[in-house]
């Protein structure tokens, strides 16, 4: 990532680095200079946008249990296919 002072981020980089920027796992001259482009550029704004809103999807489906009777179900269908591959 090109961190010198005046240079102006593009589409091409803030995309390319846009998990990093969520995430914040990059300086803080190169959060600055994604954050300058991201306010600016609507196309970028709204890939950030998406990928936070499935972030948040994602969280909500991963706390959810499995009913009892899936569970189950899985369980069985995974034991009949263990005996079915040892005999």
């Amino acid at each position: 990532m090109n961190t010198e002072r005046g240079h102006e981020c593009q589409c091409e980089e803030a995309l390319e680095h846009l998990y990093e920027y969520i995430d914040a796992e990059m300086t803080q001259l190169e959060l600055d200079r994604l954050r300058a482009h991201i306010a600016e550029c609507a196309t970028c704004l709204e890939a950030v946008s998406r990928e936070r809103e499935v972030r948040v999807i994602l969280r909500k489906s991963c706390v959810e249990v499995a009913p009892d009777e899936l569970r189950m179900r899985v369980r069985t269908q995974l034991t009949l296919l263990r005996e079915s591959r040892r005999a």
